[in-house]
């Protein structure tokens, strides 16, 4: 992590990429959609996620909780009919869903580096995070499906001449972007590869058959 140096840094909040790329859909390796009522539960230490970093080019904030959430939304209504958003863990048997999703972060490491050359600025960027996931069906009470998933990254950015604090902060961005669709394309392949999942799926969606 480098210093900021002197008083003339600047706070920057470079916007994250609620969007899925063609990355996270080549990770998921296809889209299978299922009449299940799935209710998602995402832990405040996931959605609230920011990362908070202080370079020589200023001090960056990056919303990753935010993104990431809207992204795993996204992918998720791909493959789920209907989607229902929890403020708490807690959930009653018999209840509006069939199951219930809960993530969890489990770990994050990032490294953001600015070199200066003689005409020249690069920027480069690391990523990991890690990510439990977890799928109860709620009439029985329990675990039909865990999985998590470790996604790195690593980009580089490089600029002729000056580099705007601006410049550099999409550069970082594109490494944290890629982080969270490697994460989420990897979680919804494995739920697809998962045959007590499919056991439970092809199970809602006989008891949901017919509902509008």
């Amino acid at each position: 992590m480098f210093a900021v140096i002197g008083c003339s840094a600047v706070n920057v909040a470079p916007v994250l990429n609620s969007s899925l790329s063609m990355a996270a859909f080549e990770k998921m390796k296809k889209i299978e959609p299922h009449n299940v009522k799935l209710a998602l539960y995402i832990e405040p230490k996931m959605k609230e996620l920011q990362l908070n970093q202080n370079l020589s080019l200023g001090r960056y904030t990056f919303d990753i909780g935010n993104a990431f959430s809207a992204k795993l939304i996204k992918a998720l209504s791909y493959n789920f009919k209907n989607l229902y958003f929890l403020d708490t863990p807690e959930y009653a048997e018999n209840d509006f869903a069939d199951a219930i999703m809960y993530v969890n972060l489990q770990d994050i490491d990032a490294d953001f580096k600015a070199r200066s050359g003689f005409s020249n600025v690069y920027a480069e960027s690391y990523v990991r995070f890690s990510i439990r996931a977890e799928i109860k069906d709620i009439g029985e009470k329990k675990t039909v499906w865990l999985g998590t998933t470790q996604a790195k990254t690593t980009e580089s950015h490089q600029e002729y001449g000056s580099m705007a604090y601006q410049e550099a902060g999409r550069g970082y961005a594109i490494a944290i972007d890629n982080a969270i669709d490697n994460a989420i394309g990897d979680l919804i392949n494995d739920m697809s590869k998962s045959q007590n999942l499919r056991m439970y799926l092809e199970k809602w969606g006989q008891r949901n058959k017919g509902e509008n």
